[in-house]
């Protein structure tokens, strides 16, 4: 009797001793996560990230990114322009999802330009050092007529890239938006202003490339073609098939729906050059191309359609209405339609390089019209800011 008494306070000793030494651990590990103490040298040298959900303000709403303690924004070829506890304190706005995941427009108080804000998901299983070493490379992709990545942030949880936001807002809208009622039609010289910049761009990218069995665009489309507050023209999303994991890819990417990718499962920097000409139809035309038409929008498989405009000899229909009645710069829009044709050939090596494009489309003369009879406000080379000097080396 008296042994089982010993057994069971011997056991109940034990089991208040497990309970005061669970207290004790789980208050530590508490205080810890609330930032009330600092962990030992130990935890610091830990593998374990800590972590702490931030909100940033979206209109009316809020959403939460997961920051690590300690870990700021990395910016390119400057010192820091803000603080990442200065974006989250930002007014911000939802612009939208991308291949990529969400972006957001933010307005910092003390940072003059407005940052957009790009969510990224869906990633191949990239550690730190590749991951950065992939923006290092884009970041260092620099011309005029490319929208410049500003910084990035990295960690276990999420990753960030930060660019300038473009003012006044993409070539989609330019095209297509208010066709049904009230807009200001996209002037034939404004049309080959873009096809231009647009051509510089992927001609340096082509020239001037780093990645390895990477295109160096992949996913040109008309969203992806910015304005900013001089109207120049801004090539965005350039790289990022080098960050996104296959499968996502070839689900949502404009080159992986180019011919040879069907038929092969292959992607090229001349299927790059495929997407170059399917946007200069859509410029020509003024339809939405299935291939980059955003999710809701019912778009025209517009390289099979221009082929059989051509062979049926219905050329003249091809234009859009807004700039067919330019009878002048008609030349001009069939030998960018030749081009275009050229770029759209279903075999890729038929197909011309981004350098011979881009010199084709720069000897198309436009008469200089600071504003046409449908009230457009032209854009001209001028605010192209650009020359064919700045493609950089040949490579």
């Amino acid at each position: 009797m008296n042994i089982s008494f010993i057994i069971n306070v011997v056991l109940l000793l034990a089991i208040i001793l497990l309970l005061m030494l669970y207290y004790n651990t789980f208050t530590k590990l508490n205080k810890i996560v609330k930032g009330q103490q600092t962990p030992t040298v130990n935890e610091k040298e830990s593998d374990v990230e800590m972590s702490a959900d931030k909100k940033m303000e979206i209109g009316e709403g809020t959403v939460m990114i997961s920051v690590e303690e300690r870990k700021e924004l990395i910016f390119f070829n400057d010192k820091p322009k803000f603080q990442m506890g200065e974006l989250l304190r930002a007014s911000a706005e939802a612009l939208g999802h991308g291949i990529l995941g969400n972006s957001y427009k933010a307005t910092l108080h003390d940072y003059g330009p407005t940052i957009v804000v790009k969510r990224l998901r869906d990633l191949k299983p990239l550690t730190k050092e590749e991951f950065a070493k992939i923006l290092n490379v884009i970041a260092d992709m620099k011309h005029p007529n490319l929208l410049p990545l500003l910084a990035y942030y990295h960690s276990r949880d999420e990753k960030l890239m930060l660019y300038t936001y473009a003012e006044n807002g993409n070539l989609f809208s330019r095209l297509h938006v208010g066709r049904d009622g009230n807009r200001v039609p996209l002037s034939w010289s404004s049309r080959l202003s873009v096809a231009r910049g647009v051509g510089r761009a992927l001609a340096y990218l082509h020239l001037n490339h780093k990645f390895h069995n990477v295109v160096p665009h992949g996913n040109l489309r008309s969203s992806n073609v910015l304005f900013d507050e001089n109207d120049a023209v801004l090539v965005s999303d350039y790289g990022l098939a080098s960050l996104i994991a296959q499968p996502i890819a070839a689900q949502h990417m404009v080159v992986y729906k180019s011919p040879e990718y069907g038929y092969a499962r292959k992607v090229t920097m001349q299927s790059d050059v495929w997407s170059y000409g399917s946007l200069l139809i859509e410029l020509l035309t003024g339809k939405v191309s299935a291939c980059s038409a955003p999710p809701g929008t019912n778009g025209v498989d517009l390289c099979s359609w221009v082929h059989r405009a051509v062979r049926e000899e219905w050329t003249a229909e091809i234009f859009d209405k807004e700039i067919s009645g330019q009878k002048s710069a008609l030349p001009g829009m069939l030998r960018l339609l030749q081009i275009a044709m050229r770029c759209i050939e279903r075999l890729p090596e038929k197909r011309p390089e981004m350098r011979e494009v881009m010199k084709e489309v720069e000897k198309i003369d436009a008469p200089f019209i600071s504003e046409d009879a449908s009230g457009d406000r032209s854009l001209t080379d001028d605010s192209l800011s650009t020359t064919t000097s700045t493609m950089g080396d040949e490579r």
